[in-house]
């Protein structure tokens, strides 16, 4: 079964809900040593359509606030000094938002001030230069997903939903595939098992 047939699968054969399903790719691995760091990676992705309508992307900054109208949120300088003397209001934002963008001047008092807050969840910011445009960059976070491998040997990345077009989620699914395989020191001979499910169905095995 190819990515296409799993995909199709998953979603002739999961039930009906009163939600819309998610639909995930799986990846367990074998003969990976993840006690080496060499083998382990945390990297974020640019898939070819958006998986998740829920990606929330912040803008932080004063200039390129201006042009940031398909962002969730922008952050002025100000608000961001006041988020520096309570770091809970920076901890909702880390949490609120799947990735920040910031203008890069304010970067090394972000990292020193927020470090602790942001550094942790893997939500330090993405800088750009004041003035620039981030209508762009903020597209392409939404398309972006982060794949992390650290101490299981599994994988698991939501890669569409069961109402979107099923040839863009098996795209989704083939990308992340070939991109992982590269990163791992034996490629697909370090792959255990592919499978793709919907958020409550069975899994399907793709071979």
């Amino acid at each position: 079964m190819n990515f296409e047939e799993a995909v199709e699968e998953a979603v002739e054969n999961s039930e009906d809900r009163n939600f819309t399903e998610s639909i995930d790719l799986i990846i367990n691995f074998k003969d990976l040593d993840l006690s080496d760091p060499e083998n382990r990676f945390n990297e974020d992705f640019k898939l070819p359509y958006q998986a998740d309508e829920e990606v929330k992307i912040a803008v932080i900054g004063d200039s390129i606030t201006q042009n940031a109208e398909n962002a969730d949120r922008t952050v002025s300088s100000d608000e961001l000094e006041e988020m520096y003397d309570n770091p809970d209001e920076a901890k909702d934002l880390a949490e609120e938002f799947s990735f920040l963008i910031a203008e890069a001047p304010l970067m090394p008092k972000i990292g020193q001030q927020l470090g602790q807050v942001f550094g942790p969840r893997n939500m330090m910011p993405d800088p750009m230069p004041p003035g620039s445009d981030p209508t762009d960059n903020i597209e392409d976070l939404k398309n972006t997903v982060t794949l992390r491998l650290k101490e299981e040997p599994l994988l698991q990345i939501k890669i569409g939903k069961e109402d979107y077009e099923l040839d863009k989620v098996q795209r989704n699914a083939s990308s992340v595939y070939e991109f992982v395989e590269g990163q791992l020191p034996k490629g697909d001979n370090n792959i255990k098992s592919v499978m793709v499910k919907t958020t409550m169905g069975s899994p399907e095995e793709v071979k």
